[in-house]
């Protein structure tokens, strides 16, 4: 049993970003438990209890935080009995392809007081609509990111060798990748870390769990060690080489921010400002050596000016999230006291009996 820790949604310059498809393949046999229910009518802690069931059957179980509070669960994944259990409401709302067959709606509206919620109607929408609201200007904030991010990523690329790059990954993928049989490795895509109301969250402890060997890529760009990883993925595909790409939250679709290999335990992870490396006596590779050297000290003066800009964006981007999670703990309490919590637990105890047997 080695159970680990991924987001698989994030707060995005787009807004939230899900990569929940990669919850299940319901073309293999998968059952998905989707939940619905509003704040507070114990969505994580029915998720909590499964991973934890899991676990006492020495079941592999990957935990999926939230990332507007990285304290509740989204989801949980335990591929050895191909079952995946998620909070199916907005805004990563699932929806079923095989209904009944492969996925199996868990709705909790059935255990509470519609007439009690009724009493809070206004507030409730209030306080949605609050809640909302701070969400959007986190948005903002994070476009802003971008922005800046994309201006370092046209300032380095005229001074990047792509050359000594390429050779850097053939060189990489020649000494740690074996060529399978496959023609294609299995590629999974998560987050490692995400912007949340406490912060740029970096789940450390499944990157020392899944790796024996990491080597840290330490970058002050946002290109650099991108570009490295789209090109070391590449040779690892071609190789049949199976891997997770942690995709970055500031660039989802893009930009490939860390990757781990899981059967041969190594991992690549990118080191900067917002998530450096806190291991010790491992191999560091320091990004400048991918810099020409023409590279100018007002070149080198605005790349720090910018980074600075981004840390204060990041910042608000993380105050106005913490504004968001204080408006939806008011909005749990309303729910709270509506729920029948005794009917919860009976439809957890079927669910856990449904799952394990």
């Amino acid at each position: 049993m080695d159970s680990v820790s991924f987001f698989l949604g994030a707060n995005t310059p787009k807004g939230f970003y899900s990569l929940f498809s990669e919850l299940y393949n319901p073309d293999e046999d998968w059952n998905m438990y989707i939940i619905k229910g509003g704040p507070g009518t114990g969505k994580s802690s029915i998720m909590k209890k499964i991973a934890k069931e899991a676990e006492k059957n020495n079941l592999t179980v990957e935990r999926i935080p939230c990332s507007s509070d990285p304290l509740s669960l989204d989801g949980v994944i335990i591929p050895d009995v191909k079952t995946a259990i998620a909070d199916g409401t907005s805004p990563h709302v699932i929806n079923p392809i095989y209904p009944g067959v492969c996925e199996h709606i868990i709705n909790l509206g059935s255990c509470w007081d519609k007439d009690k919620l009724k009493t809070n109607k206004s507030k409730i929408k209030k306080t949605t609509g609050m809640n909302s609201d701070f969400h959007k200007q986190s948005i903002r904030y994070l476009k802003t990111v971008a922005v800046v991010d994309n201006e370092i990523k046209i300032m380095t690329e005229k001074y990047l060798k792509k050359e000594k790059a390429q050779r850097f990954a053939d060189r990489f993928c020649n000494n740690n990748l074996i060529k399978t049989d496959k023609d294609t490795g299995i590629c999974k895509k998560r987050f490692l870390s995400a912007v949340t109301p406490i912060g740029i969250t970096i789940q450390y402890n499944t990157l020392f769990k899944m790796c024996d060997k990491i080597i840290s890529v330490n970058d002050k760009t946002p290109l650099i060690s991108s570009y490295i990883n789209n090109l070391i993925n590449k040779i690892a595909d071609k190789k049949g080489i199976d891997r997770i790409l942690c995709m970055c939250p500031l660039n989802p679709d893009e930009k490939i921010e860390h990757i781990i290999f899981p059967n041969i335990r190594l991992g690549i992870f990118t080191s900067n400002t917002y998530h450096p490396m806190i291991k010790k006596d491992i191999r560091n590779i320091n990004c400048d050596r991918f810099i020409d050297t023409s590279a100018t000290d007002d070149y080198k003066n605005k790349i720090m000016f910018l980074n600075k800009a981004k840390l204060e964006m990041i910042g608000e981007s993380v105050r106005c999230l913490e504004q968001a999670k204080a408006t939806h703990d008011i909005l749990e309490s309303y729910y709270i006291s509506a729920m029948d919590f005794g009917k919860v637990s009976s439809v957890t105890d079927n669910l856990i009996k449904s799952i394990f047997g």
